[in-house]
């Protein structure tokens, strides 16, 4: 009997597990520089944050580097580009661009990137930011 639920217990998780793995969408949480937050990703395409301790929101194009070398060796890294707003008085927006890690483990992804971001506002300035979280699949 107990053999029996544990195949059908397995058997009804199946389906639940294979849709998590395609699941387009991940979300999860943030530490980092200039702020740490909430981090939403779609498909392995866009990517978008928020954050908390000091407001800011970012929004960014992902390019797997796999892609642009065919090579899987590659595959965890990848770059992104895009643009930040921060609620600061001396950093408010500026576009960004770097690289990162994510290694994916069942259903959830830890990830690391580093980057600069450009700020234009009173005088410009280059500031080097990073930021390690985990996202998991909806």
């Amino acid at each position: 009997m107990f053999k029996k639920a544990i195949l059908i217990s397995t058997l009804l998780a199946l389906p639940m597990q294979a849709a998590a793995l395609s699941s387009p969408l991940t979300a999860g949480v943030y530490l980092g520089s200039p702020t740490s937050g909430l981090t939403v990703q779609y498909r392995d395409d866009y990517q978008f944050a928020v954050g908390l301790n000091t407001l800011s929101f970012s929004a960014d194009a992902i390019w797997n580097v796999s892609d642009m070398a065919q090579n899987t060796l590659y595959s965890p890294f990848y770059g992104f580009t895009g643009i930040q707003w921060v609620d600061d008085s001396e950093h408010q927006w500026g576009p960004r661009g770097g690289v990162g890690i994510v290694l994916p483990y069942h259903s959830l992804h830890l990830y690391a990137e580093a980057g600069v971001t450009w700020y234009m506002q009173k005088e410009s300035s280059m500031e080097v930011e990073g930021a390690v979280g985990v996202r998991f699949n909806l």
